[in-house]
């Protein structure tokens, strides 16, 4: 028969009078062991589920603060987007109007009727960001040609003003208008004077009445001394009997630039300037420019 093993612990206190004995055989040893090792694991393995479960909470509420976020940000991209399409629809609306207005389209492209009804009055939803964005992306295209297309004709319209001699070239007052008239030195002749004759003392200096470039600064019979500007277009100006020239070829001139003064240099009975106006090689009277007195 096997003797039981036993262990034995003291216990003593400082003043070694009393002493506790405690004999423990190995069996509850080991038991007791073991039951310690599995409350250790327990009590592991709960602060581990406690851990984990914490954590889990945490990060709920961040995605419940981050869903609450991107739900308010989604709203407000919505309302934007909204705000976005009716800016949109308002340029739109000022492009048709500026096409029509400055001729590049029919005023029938612009009209028609329409209103609420009983059923629409409710509050509007906003749309669908993704499909409105295709629809905005599509029209803000469109305006950006018809802007384009505005800003060049817009640009050519000032250039085409510009080159409009649409003021008087010199102060003074008309004696021979423009058409057919008697030849000043042989009454008997009758001649066609594709000019006005604008009577002012000598000297008096005499502007360009647009922008445009000097193509001729010299003497040619007949008109003396003479200036010819060219005002693209197709428009073009002449200048005779200046007793000064103050300007030379390939100049550019803009409108109210001196180009000479008034003579009586040439084929003329007194100071006073011949002044001509061609479009596309043709003569027309200068005074359709002038300014209109009321």
């Amino acid at each position: 028969m096997l003797k039981k093993r036993l262990y034995t612990y003291i216990v003593a206190g400082h003043s070694a009078q009393k002493v506790w004995h405690l004999s423990v055989s190995y069996v509850v040893l080991a038991v007791v062991g073991v039951l310690a090792l599995a409350g250790l694991v327990a009590v592991s393995a709960g602060a581990l589920s406690y851990g984990r479960m914490l954590f889990k909470v945490l990060d709920y509420e961040d995605r419940i603060s981050e869903n609450d976020r991107l739900r308010t940000e989604n709203h407000n991209y919505k309302v934007q987007t909204a705000q976005l399409g009716e800016k949109i629809d308002f340029l739109e609306t000022l492009s048709h109007k500026l096409e029509i207005f400055s001729g590049m389209k029919s005023p029938n492209a612009v009209g028609g009727v329409g209103g609420g009804t009983s059923s629409n009055q409710a509050r509007p939803t906003p749309p669908d960001p993704l499909v409105s964005l295709a629809a905005y992306n599509k029209k803000v295209a469109s305006l950006e040609g018809s802007y384009r297309s505005l800003d060049n004709l817009i640009s050519e319209n000032v250039l085409w003003l510009a080159a409009q001699p649409n003021i008087m070239p010199v102060k003074g007052y008309i004696t021979e208008g423009w058409g057919m008239r008697p030849d000043p030195f042989n009454p008997a002749v009758r001649e066609n004077h594709p000019a006005v004759d604008i009577s002012a003392p000598k000297g008096r200096n005499i502007v360009a009445p647009a922008d445009g470039i000097v193509i001729f600064s010299g003497r040619r019979a007949g008109y003396g001394n003479m200036v010819v500007l060219d005002h693209k277009f197709g428009v073009i100006t002449r200048y005779g009997h200046l007793q000064r020239i103050d300007v030379q070829v390939g100049q550019r001139l803009s409108r109210g630039e001196i180009i000479g003064s008034v003579g009586e240099t040439g084929r003329t009975t007194g100071p006073h300037l011949h002044y001509e106006v061609w479009q596309h090689n043709v003569p027309v009277n200068p005074t359709r420019f002038f300014p209109k007195v009321g």
